[in-house]
């Protein structure tokens, strides 16, 4: 009945310790065998939830969960090709540093080999698993002689050494990033004035569905813009105003980079231009946040409560 349930893939993150407890009042290869079917009939919907049924799973000793694990690795998020079909409204969630934490240590500690694979899945598909957003923040906490951990933290080391070197200057005008995940007719609008160097807003008079459908986009690709709905008139409208966010984030985060860090790294300027990390825990131990939601939270509330 358990897997019944689980399996329609309704269950989350939050569900695994719910769940694990469960499972083991089980003979353990029945519930070795539950994990499995849970992995191979929800991974492709719920990763993130599997991940982390996975890395508490791994607690029993890695017996009987190989199925699970590589089931995990078929299903990583990243290559259109491998995606698991979704609903029309359905937006897949976006990787988090907490679900690469999870996957390593649940196949590390299963197969290493298989850690391995996931690293370079990781590595092949920057759009998934964004270097600032996911895997610096991810490797920080990840021992640095894990199973998949040494090609991650040699990239990050790579980006944050690159990032350290590059000349920061505010945005010349109005063009900004317009790589979007999604090109409906409604996200192509939002490419266009986000590629335009003169407009600085754009309004989306629109039904509900496709405000939010927009909002997901510009949450999911990190766009530099603050959104406010307008509830004056019918149908509300989503006014969109571009910001400096990515500009303003690389400022913070070079001034954490020439800081002592609190555990004992440091760095210094070489010269303009040129910056120099003293160990590569300065690199490791030194992310930059994810994007910001376009709402704050009071913002998010007020949103959710006036929805129409």
């Amino acid at each position: 009945m358990l897997a019944d349930v689980v399996a329609s893939g309704g269950h989350d993150a939050r569900d695994a310790g719910a769940i694990l407890d469960a499972l083991g009042r089980l003979p353990s290869p029945d519930r070795t065998a539950l994990v499995e079917r849970i992995a191979q009939g929800t991974a492709g919907t719920a990763f993130a939830a599997c991940a982390g049924l996975l890395a508490r799973a791994a607690a029993w000793g890695p017996t009987g969960l190989h199925g699970a694990a590589a089931a995990l690795v078929r299903a990583m998020p990243g290559d259109p090709a491998r995606a698991a079909p979704a609903l029309s409204w359905q937006r897949p969630a976006p990787m988090a540093p907490r679900t690469v934490l999870d996957l390593l240590a649940g196949l590390g500690a299963v197969d290493p080999a298989l850690a391995g694979q996931a690293a370079a899945h990781m590595l092949a598909w920057p759009g998934t698993y964004g270097m600032d957003a996911v895997l610096v923040p991810a490797v920080r906490d990840v021992p640095a002689d894990a199973p998949g951990a040494g090609p991650l933290r040699a990239a990050c080391m790579v980006h944050l050494r690159a990032r350290a070197e590059e000349l920061l200057a505010p945005p010349a005008d109005w063009r900004r990033d317009s790589t979007l995940p999604c090109r409906c007719p409604r996200c192509m609008e939002l490419a266009r004035f986000l590629d335009d160097p003169e407009q600085r807003t754009w309004v989306l008079k629109a039904a509900e569905a496709d405000r939010s459908h927009v909002e997901g986009t510009i949450r999911t690709a990190g766009c530099d813009l603050d959104t406010v709905t307008d509830r004056r008139g019918r149908p509300y409208s989503l006014v969109c105003t571009k910001t400096q966010a990515s500009y303003e984030r690389r400022t913070r985060q070079r001034k954490r980079l020439c800081c002592t860090d609190p555990l004992g790294g440091a760095g210094t300027w070489s010269g303009v231009g040129g910056f120099t990390l003293t160990s590569d825990i300065d690199l490791a131990v030194q992310a930059e946040p994810a994007p910001p939601s376009p709402f704050s939270q009071a913002e998010a509330q007020a949103h959710e409560l006036a929805r129409v």
